[in-house]
């Protein structure tokens, strides 16, 4: 038996006034409904392989977790609901569109995992990685991998 999965929802608070048509405000809010903002990274088989082994660990290889994808989507849950949130009355308002609310939220949701990746220091590095490399932080030899964190507004598959 499956369990049902709890969802939470916020709510918004779009006042509506006499002056705005429904089918004006279904034109406007439609591409937040069929759209939707993917942040991760994009690259290729190893440089998958290399964050595959960051995000997870690595039991054969001895290498513990240090989740980047998975903590900075945490990190960035809350701004983004509040920007959604602020922008929601701007859009049904004419002040702003659908498509810069998506962008946005790309550009924001990047820029909290890319901030979460430069401090990611536990667990700590093990005594060979460390005598080999220079500096501190960990995951510097992985500039690539940081450069290749993106974001894209796709359409929602159905």
């Amino acid at each position: 038996m499956s369990r049902r999965r709890r969802t939470r929802y916020r709510r918004a608070n779009v006042e509506v006034t006499q002056f705005m048509s429904p089918l004006d405000l279904i034109d406007r809010f439609m591409p937040l409904a069929s759209k939707e903002v993917h942040i991760g990274m994009q690259g290729d088989e190893e440089l998958a392989l290399i964050a595959g082994v960051h995000e997870y660990g690595s039991v054969k290889m001895n290498i513990p977790a240090r989740s980047f994808v998975g903590t900075g989507k945490k990190k960035g849950q809350v701004p983004i609901g509040k920007l959604v949130r602020k922008s929601l009355t701007d859009i049904a308002i004419g002040k702003m569109r659908a498509e810069t609310l998506l962008q946005e939220i790309g550009e924001l949701g990047l820029d909290r995992m890319q901030k979460n990746f430069d401090r990611i220091k536990q667990p700590g590095l093990s005594p060979i990685y460390a005598r080999r490399k220079s500096g501190k932080k960990l995951l510097i030899e992985d500039q690539d991998l940081r450069n290749a964190l993106t974001f894209e507004v796709t359409r929602k598959r159905r």
